[in-house]
């Protein structure tokens, strides 16, 4: 039997993952082969086009059944097929467009019971759902788009290149591996960010869209996972790449 995932992003035996239809081509078989079904999520009319396909400005998942969708998706095929799983969807009234932080809204990183975000680019009515309905407790920093730039590794344990959210993740007592910035590929950007292009799948599996060979950090990185007892898989043989974060939403 499948159920929602409880903890955001920390998966027990992941089933199911949602992210962007771009990368569908590329993600789609691998996680089949580990028995996890993809969720596509259509392309966002509203964003930046070379971020149109990136999932973290257009869904928010809360924990379990909570999930938080962008206007454009209320009537969707997507926004179906999560209400006939039991999904409770919330679509909160914000209006995206291309500059930043208008396509940021919904860009927050929840670990834990936390949520790290720039509060000057949340919504308040976003703030109010997570708060009141999901009893969830934010933790200010400066990045704006604070989903695509953590690597969530555990409920106490972050990668990230950001030095305010290092910062945060610190103060709150957590363990984390402040990597260089760059060497993520983002097509039409200089890079992309790490937490873009990976995913846990498993208590014990943390997944990369690529290779970590070229990363100045890639020692580091596979030294920081081994030491929780996290295993890297490789989805593909490319060079790692920011997809906009893939969402595990189904677990067993």
């Amino acid at each position: 039997m499948s159920a929602f995932v409880q903890l955001p992003h920390l998966p027990l035996r992941c089933k199911a993952v949602l992210y962007g239809e771009k990368y569908a081509d590329k993600l789609k078989k691998p996680l089949e082969l580990r028995q996890i079904e993809s969720i596509i999520v259509p392309d966002n009319p509203f964003v930046d086009k070379r971020l149109a396909g990136h999932a973290d400005l257009s869904v928010l998942h809360a924990g379990g059944e909570r999930i938080l969708l962008a206007p454009y998706l209320k009537g969707s095929e997507l926004a179906l097929q999560l209400e006939s799983l039991g999904a409770a969807l919330t679509f909160p009234p914000i209006r995206q467009r291309e500059v930043y932080p208008d396509d940021a809204q919904l860009n927050l990183c929840v670990i834990g019971r936390r949520v790290f975000c720039n509060m000057n680019t949340v919504p308040a009515c976003i703030v109010d759902y997570l708060t009141n309905s999901c009893d969830l407790r934010f933790q200010r920093c400066r990045q704006g788009y604070s989903r695509c730039a953590v690597c969530i590794v555990d409920a106490r344990s972050l990668i990230t290149a950001d030095r305010g959210i290092a910062d945060a993740g610190e103060a709150l007592g957590m363990h984390v591996l402040r990597i260089t910035p760059g060497s993520v590929v983002l097509d039409g950007f200089p890079y992309g960010f790490i937490g873009g292009a990976s995913f846990r799948i498993s208590e014990k599996e943390l997944a990369f869209t690529g290779r970590l060979d070229n990363h100045p950090d890639c020692i580091r990185i596979l030294s920081f996972l081994r030491e929780r007892e996290i295993e890297p898989l490789f989805l593909t043989q490319e060079p790692i790449f920011d997809i906009g974060s893939a969402i595990p939403l189904l677990e067993s």
